[in-house]
This record gives C-alpha cells, sequence and structure tokens, in this order.
C-alpha cells in the first residue's frame, strides 16, 4: 500500500486533473445546453476513481467495478436526458468516464500516465473547433490513403521478419518499413498543417511547411510562382525557397536524432554552420523585400501507400549500395553513392548512413561527411530548378544565395571527413 503522502500527493494531482477537465467543459459548454457535469462534477468523478482503486487495493475489488457501473449509469441516464432535446453529442458523458479511469489509474500509482492522458484528453476537448475544420478539408481519398498506411503500419509491420537479407547482411524487412514510418510522420506533420492552415499562406509560412513536406517540391512550386509573378516579389519568393532548403537540414537532423543519436551529437555543430546560414540569409531577405505574395502550393499526400513503397525501396537500394560501395571503395565509395542519392532524396541518405554508423558499417566521420554531402547535392539541384523555372528576377537573387548555400554544406563536408 502507498504512503500516506504517496496518497495525498496523488490525491492532490487527480484532484487537479478533475478540475482541468471540468473547467474545459463548463467553459465549451454553450447557454442553451443542458450541462451534466462541469467545474464541480468532474472533480468528484475523479476523486471517486482514486478511493475506489485505494479501496480495491487494500482488499475491496469489488468497489472499483461497482463505483464505475455506477458512474456509467449516471452518464448513460444524462445522455439520454440529453439526447431528447437539440443537443445530441456524448462527448461530456465519455470525458467522465474517462475522468473516472484516470483516478483509478492514480490510485494504483499511474500517476504519470493518468496525467499525461488527462492533459491529452482536455486538448483534444478544447480543440473542437479546429479540429472540425481539419475534418472538413481532409478528402476522402486522403483517408483512404491514411487507413491503407495504418494497416500497413499497424498489422504488417509486426509481421516482418527481423533479421537480416542479402548480401553484405544489411536488409532488414522490419527496419527498412520502420524507417518509411518514420519518413512518413515527419511529411505528414508538415503536410496537416498545410491543411489546416489552409491553401493560401503567405510565402514565408509555405516554406517552412512545405519544408516539413518536400523541400524539392516547395522549390518547384514557388519557382514557378516566381515566374508569374511580378519582379518586386523575386526576394519574397526566394525567401520561401531558402527557409524550405534551410527546414531541410534541420530535417535531417531530427531523422539523424531519431536513428542514431549518438551520430546526431558529432553532426549538430557542422550541420548547424548552413542551418545558420540559411537563417541569416531568409532574415536579410525578409528585410529586403520589396512586396510581399501569397502562394496556392500543392503538395502531394505523403500517406500514399505508393509512395511508402516507392521510399522503401529507394532507402534499401541506398543501403545496399552504400554498404557494398563502401566495401569496395572505403570511404570514397560511399560518398558517391550518397551524392548521386543526394540528387533526388535526403532522407534516404541520411537515415541510411545513420543506420549503418549505428551497426558499425561506416565510422561516424565517414557517415556524417555522406549526410552533409547528400544535403549539397541536393541544394545544388534546388538550386538548379529555382535558376532554370524562376525566370530573371528570381535568377538573379537565389543564384548567389544558393551558391554560397552550397560552397559552405561543401566545406563542412569536407572537414567533417577529414576530421
Amino acid at each position: 500500500m502507498p504512503t500516506l503522502f504517496q496518497i495525498a500527493y496523488n490525491g492532490a494531482m487527480v484532484l487537479l486533473m478533475g478540475l482541468l477537465l471540468g473547467l474545459e467543459r463548463q467553459h465549451s459548454q454553450k447557454a442553451d445546453e443542458p450541462l451534466f457535469a462541469g467545474f464541480r462534477t468532474f472533480p468528484v468523478i475523479a476523486l471517486t476513481g482514486f478511493l475506489s482503486g485505494l479501496l480495491a487495493r487494500a482488499g475491496f475489488p469489488w468497489v472499483l467495478p461497482v463505483a464505475l457501473a455506477g458512474v456509467s449509469a449516471v452518464a448513460v441516464a444524462a445522455y439520454f436526458v440529453t439526447a431528447q432535446g437539440k443537443h445530441k453529442g456524448a462527448t461530456t458523458e465519455l470525458a467522465a468516464l474517462l475522468t473516472f479511469i484516470f483516478g483509478a489509474l492514480a490510485a494504483f500509482d499511474y500517476l504519470i500516465p493518468a496525467a499525461t492522458f488527462a492533459i491529452v484528453t482536455t486538448l483534444l476537448l478544447s480543440m473542437k473547433a479546429p479540429l472540425h475544420q481539419l475534418a472538413e478539408k481532409i478528402q476522402e481519398g486522403e483517408i483512404y490513403a491514411i487507413l491503407k498506411f495504418g494497416i500497413v503500419s499497424v498489422i504488417v509491420l509486426p509481421l516482418l521478419p527481423d533479421r537480416a537479407y542479402g548480401p553484405f547482411n544489411v536488409l532488414n524487412p522490419r527496419v527498412v518499413w520502420w524507417m518509411v514510418v518514420l519518413i512518413s510522420a515527419v511529411s505528414m506533420l508538415g503536410y496537416v498543417l498545410m491543411r489546416f492552415l489552409g491553401a493560401r499562406q503567405g510565402i514565408a509560412v509555405t516554406g517552412i511547411l512545405g519544408g516539413l513536406v518536400s523541400s524539392t517540391a516547395t522549390t518547384v512550386g514557388l519557382s514557378q510562382k516566381a515566374r508569374e509573378a511580378s519582379s518586386a516579389a523575386a526576394r519574397y519568393f526566394a525567401l520561401g525557397i531558402l527557409i524550405a532548403s534551410t527546414i531541410m537540414y534541420i530535417r535531417v537532423l531530427v531523422l539523424v536524432v531519431v536513428v542514431n543519436p549518438e551520430l546526431a551529437y558529432k553532426l549538430l555543430l557542422p550541420i548547424t554552420l548552413p542551418t545558420a546560414l540559411g537563417i541569416g540569409l531568409g532574415i536579410f531577405l525578409l528585410r529586403k523585400r520589396e512586396e510581399t505574395a501569397e502562394a496556392r502550393l500543392e503538395v502531394k499526400n505523403p500517406m500514399e501507400l505508393s509512395q511508402a513503397l516507392q521510399f522503401a525501396a529507394l532507402f534499401a537500394v541506398v543501403l545496399f549500395a552504400a554498404t557494398a560501395a563502401h566495401y569496395y571503395f572505403g570511404s570514397a565509395g560511399a560518398y558517391v553513392a550518397s551524392g548521386v542519392a543526394g540528387l533526388t532524396d535526403v532522407d534516404a541518405v541520411t537515415i541510411s548512413m545513420a543506420r549503418l554508423a549505428h551497426d558499425g558499417v561506416l565510422r561516424p566521420s565517414t557517415a556524417n561527411a555522406s549526410i552533409l554531402l547528400a544535403c549539397a547535392s541536393n541544394t545544388l539541384v534546388k538550386g538548379g530548378i529555382a535558376f532554370l523555372t524562376g525566370g530573371p528576377p528570381l535568377r538573379r537573387v537565389i543564384t548567389p544565395i544558393f551558391a554560397g548555400l552550397f560552397g559552405l554544406t561543401i566545406a563542412v563536408c569536407v572537414a567533417v571527413a577529414m576530421g
């Protein structure tokens, strides 16, 4: 049994959880809507769950299910009463049952999970309007894509063999698919934010969110818009492209942190330099812009199953090619593989090199230099896209910017390789 101090502390936390949920429910209730439970009732429900849990631990296990049944009966009765009117929702009633469960969890010393879920529940309840707006913007095809990807990730992933196959024993089906889930999650974050904030953005915001989804696609889209816009807006479109390219460096670091935290620590300083340069140049463009603009940027749903499978294939190819090249040609082979692969996709190179360094196939310096080289080659490609697609006004602005970003990334890459 817990001590008196633990009971008092956990009880106080349970009371706060009930007050938090009750405050949100009372604040969200409309004037003409009947109130089942609010700022006073929710703390009582939470304490009921907590005390029932304590009695169950003390040798009276029947108290907990009986108390839960009682709270459930009250919630069901309240729902039937309110359902007679125009308000048909059962959100408050379900929140009351969850509050009881949170209190019971705290009684069984699961205070941290209970408090975490209570905060998350309150956040979801308070975001009713934004979540409804987001649901309206999500199309039917996107729902099907998310469901298909969820089935493949949740059901298929555990069934994949967790062992290495093929030459050099580097292709592990479960690891490959874990990387697909990771990349899709990062890309989906930016995609959902873009849909949540609306199609028309300020170009700076478009650059940030587009960089989370695909900095290359963002560069293509903004370069095409720059050709159609006035020459005075060239600096502003260049700002969006630069922001998306700078976000790429941050995204790369995040991926390495997830796959290989020790390697990320060694990559932190080298990748900070081009990131800082991009931020500095972005501030300069923001201050020097002559005109503001908006952009309607269309990006593909990153949760499409076909895209996930394509990335899985690319990741496997890069992983195998880098391993084979390093085996036959040493560090130079890994650099060539990374530089070539980085022309199309930095993410695949990043997680491949981080994984190979984690498995001891590559030295940390070789892996980080390869990642930086992929960033440099991808930056070169995006600079070329902007140069060829954006028209003369954008070309004059973007060329020195990307030349500096590419040059600094190459210099850092060489320093890491030699270090």
